[in-house]
């Protein structure tokens, strides 16, 4: 339900840009918004081997005479600050959700981990036209409290005008705060859970990789179908829910609707 406030929100909100630009100053004008959202089937918690849905929103802007570029559905939110076409630098935005055992069963005994923002920046290089690269560092607010990062490569091939293709690696780190909400088992849960104490680290928690196809429309209007294999390592493999009750392989598949204008226009 958060979720979907945050879209309405999002949506609501930048839908008044086109008309306010009017009293923007000529070099403010020009900004190309795209909003949208998506919706995707995501492992139910970290490590589960059952999928549930999340509807997340997806939100960037690139400045006054910049080249469009690639985004991929996994980058969240994340507005370009600085934008030199070859280099792409902003804050950056994404949502976790809750993990609770009146969810899922198999999470019995153990403490809940509330909705999570995570805020943070990106950077993004483009050494050539058809390479991303990508890091990202963001903290949690609620839910986890952690530090968080993830990395990550695209190559990108566009068969027609309309069409664009890419696929590349994923890897994901949590600070020992992290691991251990999400994969420690403390003495009492233990005794709750039925699952082994345990005491997990942070450091690199999966690595994996993405593909997505996405067609644009003359209207503004891009449509994205992906995909996303992740495979948990340290102690979120270790774990003994994911050994016990869940599943080292984590799959994702869904599908976003975005739409960009400019303003100004």
């Amino acid at each position: 339900m958060l979720s979907r406030i945050l879209i309405a929100s999002a949506a609501l909100g930048l839908a008044t840009l086109p008309a306010a630009s009017q009293s923007l100053p000529e070099a403010a004008r020009g900004w190309t918004v795209t909003l949208g959202g998506t919706v995707t089937a995501v492992p139910l918690w970290m490590g589960s081997s059952r999928l549930g849905p999340m509807i997340l929103p997806r939100l960037s802007l690139r400045a006054p005479g910049a080249p469009e570029r690639f985004s991929s559905f996994d980058d969240g939110i994340a507005p370009a600050i600085v934008d030199l076409g070859w280099l792409r630098v902003g804050p950056n935005l994404t949502l976790m959700g809750a993990r609770r055992a009146r969810d899922d069963a198999r999470l019995t005994g153990l403490a809940n981990v509330g909705f999570t923002i995570e805020a943070g920046a990106f950077a993004e290089l483009f050494p050539v036209e058809w390479l991303r690269l990508r890091a990202a560092v963001r903290h949690g607010i609620g839910g986890h409290a952690a530090l968080v990062g993830n990395a990550g490569a695209d190559i990108i091939w566009r068969p027609a005008p309309r069409w664009t293709i890419s696929a590349g690696p994923r890897s994901f780190f949590g600070s020992d705060r992290y691991a251990s909400t999400y994969f420690s088992v403390s003495a009492p849960e233990s005794i709750a859970s039925g699952l082994a104490a345990f005491q997990a680290r942070g450091g690199l928690m999966k690595y994996g990789a993405v593909a997505q196809v996405a067609y644009r429309f003359d209207a503004g209007w891009t449509v994205t179908g992906f995909a996303a294999y992740d495979r948990l390592a340290g102690s979120a493999a270790a774990a003994p829910l994911v050994t016990q009750r869940g599943n080292v392989n984590q799959f994702t598949v869904g599908t976003s609707v975005t739409y960009s204008f400019t303003l100004g226009q």
